[in-house]
């Protein structure tokens, strides 16, 4: 089932259990790996480490279910009419190969999830006897899906998320039975799950919307040794402090000032690791009037003074903690 994804992914490595495709956008690598636990069903694990989504091919005969969970970042999907849907960490999110879309990105500039990848009719001919009622609820779903033209995103289910957490960090390569088995729990209990209003995340952003928040997002994250309040950023895009909180936090996946504090640390990283700027200096920088309270937040977040960070040999894969990309 490969195939639904073009040129963007070059092959690394085939047999007839495992595939890895890679994509190289010039500065991280990202990478899909797929089981395949059934005939007609994949396991992937998404691994990507850019702005840059391979868009799955949509002119295929063949109809695939797809079963997303987020674990890392956002996943921003854009249909032909400009309106866009969020995906992100924890929510699920389900769609079908032949849903039209504009464009999509990973809005953080990382992400990282689990896939399930669906072809119902060669599924149906080899899933095992006693799941064959799990056929009937993923042609529903389908239906579902070919009615919802943006696909369909679920808030978080705790019942859910265990399975895809457990899946998440198991090991297929060691243990395809356990994979299987977790498959299918999972697949039981997303069809039982009833698709409505009380589960569906019920919001998809206008363009116009969308495109004053991340320029809102541009001028914070250019001006981090700025005081820049909600009240000034809601007069200047002439849009209300209520919604613009909300669209940042469905966009970037978190509040705006709980972005921004990460933000602020990641970008001091950077400069501890790349520049030979001082303490107080990176300070001023990201924003705290005073070296001291800007060591009392670094700590808070990374265990250890700036100094003490500095001093370090082997320094942390920042990237892999935030993730967003730095304005140099």
């Amino acid at each position: 089932m490969k195939e639904i994804y073009p040129e963007q992914m070059q092959m690394k490595y085939s047999d007839e259990y495992k595939s890895i495709l890679t994509m190289y956008d010039g500065k991280e690598l990202s990478q899909m790996t797929f089981y395949h636990i059934f005939p007609g069903l994949d396991l992937i694990y998404n691994k990507f480490n850019t702005n840059i989504s391979p868009t799955s091919r949509n002119d295929i005969e063949r109809e695939y279910v797809e079963i997303n969970y987020c674990k890392r970042g956002v996943f921003e999907c854009t249909m032909s009419e400009g309106k866009s849907l969020f995906l992100g960490e924890g929510e699920i999110a389900a769609n079908i190969n032949k849903i039209q879309r504009l464009k999509s990105i990973f809005t953080k500039g990382y992400y990282e999830g689990t896939e399930i990848l669906i072809d119902i009719d060669e599924f149906e001919k080899n899933i095992p006897e006693i799941f064959k009622p799990i056929i009937n609820n993923i042609k529903e779903l389908k239906n579902i899906l070919l009615n919802n033209e943006m696909g369909v995103i679920l808030k978080p289910i705790k019942e859910m998320i265990h399975i895809f957490d457990e899946l998440y960090y198991i090991n297929p390569d060691e243990n395809k039975l356990y994979a299987q088995i977790k498959v299918l729990e999972l697949l039981l209990v997303f069809t039982a799950i009833p698709i409505n209003n009380e589960n569906k995340k019920k919001r998809y952003i206008e363009k116009e919307q969308v495109d004053k928040i991340k320029k809102i997002h541009n001028e914070l994250i250019s001006n981090l040794d700025k005081k820049i309040t909600i009240e000034m950023l809601s007069k200047k895009y002439n849009i209300g402090t209520t919604p613009l909180k909300i669209y940042f936090k469905e966009i970037y996946g978190e509040p705006i000032y709980t972005y921004l504090k990460d933000y602020k640390i990641h970008r001091a990283l950077h400069l501890l690791e790349e520049t030979d700027k001082s303490i107080s200096e990176i300070a001023g920088i990201v924003g705290y009037d005073n070296s001291s309270k800007f060591a009392k937040v670094f700590k808070d977040k990374m265990g250890c003074t700036p100094t003490e960070y500095k001093k370090q040999k082997v320094h942390l894969e920042h990237q892999r903690l935030f993730g967003v990309e730095i304005k140099q």
